[in-house]
């Protein structure tokens, strides 16, 4: 039985367990803590390792499973992972209990009361598959197949090409909703018509400035793992400086180089400023002018980089930091500061 007198002599004997060795403490010192194995606290055995991957979200990280008697019991990250460093989030450890839920669905079900009445009934996959295809057949005879809505969370192998470019578009529907829909449709895009593509990654390993507006990447953020831990191990060497503009003090804020207060809505004033200051005064040249090789400026076809330097200059000039301090509240000497910074420090990262 668990009382305050009993707690009070446990804590009273636990220094004498460190100091003397004690059983528990005995075992612990001879299991290895970090090298992709795991033992059970009650019989001491080597679990089952299974390597695996993290599908709780885009990063897929590697993992290793450990199995106990035909049951998951812990994920953990894979440390050979040249990718991830063996590093895995709360999140993806938290895995084994979508696997041990026991209200998790293991069977088809079909409802038998009203809508929101919560109750079900347990059929076989054959019924449910004649009753899906049924519905989906008299939707197509009626020249309606795009009522029929696919929905779904992840897929991303080749499952996904199966199922969306091959059974759907025979089918006629291009109706889907999934974990997309509702998480960074976007930002990607936002991401594909700037860029054409719409999955964003940053080389932490070798950059030595980084331009934060609003990215809580030290907290989540898309590739977390991978992309925080390289960020950090940079930082704790002071290799690189990081630099946030949010409109709170974030984590990421806090543990930056310099927190900028920017007032909400306003980071594309700032960062037109900055451009400004960068063309106005020259900072591109070098690299830039490289870069701007592959820019188009105008609707006109293919320029010389000097006309495509003389459009951007021309379009800037109205956004000076004097400009953007009226509308970000971000004075304008801190504005050509960071600017000045991000453009000279190689290499840079946005």
């Amino acid at each position: 039985m668990l009382n305050r007198r009993n707690l009070l002599k446990l804590g009273a004997a636990t220094p004498i367990a460190f100091a003397t060795g004690g059983i528990a403490l005995g075992h612990a010192s001879n299991l290895p803590v970090f090298g992709g194995k795991d033992y059970s606290p009650i019989t001491g055995k080597e679990r089952t390792a299974i390597p695996s991957a993290c599908w709780q979200c885009v990063t897929r990280c590697p993992n290793i499973s450990y199995v106990e008697n035909g049951r998951l019991v812990k994920i953990e990250g894979q440390p050979n992972s040249i990718r991830t460093h063996g590093v895995m989030c709360a999140k993806g450890q938290a895995g084994v209990n979508q696997t041990n839920d026991p209200d998790r669905i293991l069977h088809p079900m079909r409802r038998v009361g009203k809508r929101g009445e919560g109750k079900w009934k347990r059929i076989s996959w054959d019924e449910a598959l004649s009753e899906l295809a049924g519905r989906m057949k008299g939707l197509r005879d009626k020249g309606e197949p795009e009522k029929f809505m696919f929905h779904y969370g992840r897929m991303k192998a080749s499952h996904s090409k199966l199922i969306k470019s091959l059974f759907l578009a025979n089918y006629g529907t291009g109706t889907i909703g999934n974990h997309t829909s509702i998480c960074e449709a976007a930002k990607w895009t936002g991401q594909e018509m700037c860029f054409n593509k719409h999955y964003d990654n940053w080389d932490f390993d070798n950059t030595n400035y980084v331009l934060n507006f609003g990215s809580n990447v030290l907290e989540s953020h898309t590739n977390h793992i991978p992309t925080s831990h390289r960020l950090i191990a940079r930082m704790a060497k002071n290799d690189i400086k990081l630099v946030t503009f949010d409109v709170r003090m974030s984590n990421t804020a806090a543990k930056s180089n310099e927190w900028v207060p920017v007032k909400p809505g306003t980071d594309r004033a700032v960062i037109l400023a900055m451009c400004n200051v960068i063309m106005s005064e020259d900072l591109y040249k070098g690299e830039g002018e490289e870069f701007l090789k592959f820019v188009r400026t105008s609707s006109v076809g293919d320029e010389p980089v000097s006309a495509k330097i003389a459009t951007l200059k021309a379009h800037l000039a109205e956004y000076t930091p004097e400009w953007a301090e009226g509308v970000s509240t971000v004075s304008a000497d801190k504005i050509r500061e960071i600017a000045r910074e991000f453009a000279t420090t190689k290499p840079p990262a946005y």
